[in-house]
């Protein structure tokens, strides 16, 4: 498979098989991914792993606190917030994604940048291997609440988590808007 066909055909899973994510997999794609990032040594990330059954719930429930809490949250009956929560646990496998934060607004962005350039490289790694994930940035996970039970320290920025997992199914590819209808010509002055 080219990498245009790659790149082309990787799709966003939403539904995942039980089949475990062996954390050695993860860690080999996280490796192979940053070696593709031209200055992978400088940029400055970490990432939390939940792939046991009670990583992945107490993640869940850490989301879960946040929802619970807000106003939508309030009036959602507990049903629902569980069910919520199995959804999550039930997942194989979460990766946590920290980026550190530089000493100005540039550094930072820039180390973002960097730090989302290698998960798009993890997410096209893993597809090959049949590994499908779901990066996921959610108001109910933006909350100091929610950063304070994972750790996340005054010079680090949550990046996002990527759900992930073996699937039996991709998902069928929607129409894309062509790159022209999303750029503009600048012709000067």
């Amino acid at each position: 498979m080219s990498l245009a066909e790659l790149i082309r055909g990787r799709r966003t899973i939403r539904s995942f098989n039980q089949t475990p994510v062996a954390r050695e997999l993860v860690a080999e794609l996280l490796q192979q991914a940053a070696g593709l990032y031209p200055n992978a040594e400088d940029a400055v990330w970490r990432c939390i792993y939940a792939g046991t059954p009670e990583s992945r719930g107490r993640l869940a429930d850490y989301m879960m606190e946040h929802m619970a809490g807000s106003r939508l949250g309030k009036w959602m009956p507990g049903k629902m917030i569980e069910l919520f929560k199995k959804r999550f646990a039930d997942i194989p496998g979460h990766v946590v994604v920290i980026a550190g934060t530089g000493p100005d607004r540039q550094a930072s962005d820039r180390n973002y940048a960097a730090v989302c350039s290698i998960l798009q490289n993890f997410q096209l790694l893993g597809w090959e291997r049949q590994v499908g994930m779901l990066w996921d940035t959610e108001p109910m996970m933006q909350s100091e609440g929610f950063y304070e039970r994972l750790g996340i320290r005054e010079n680090e920025r949550f990046v996002g988590i990527l759900h992930l997992g073996y699937y039996n199914k991709a998902p069928r590819g929607r129409s894309r808007t062509p790159a022209e209808k999303k750029w503009t010509v600048y012709a000067g002055s």
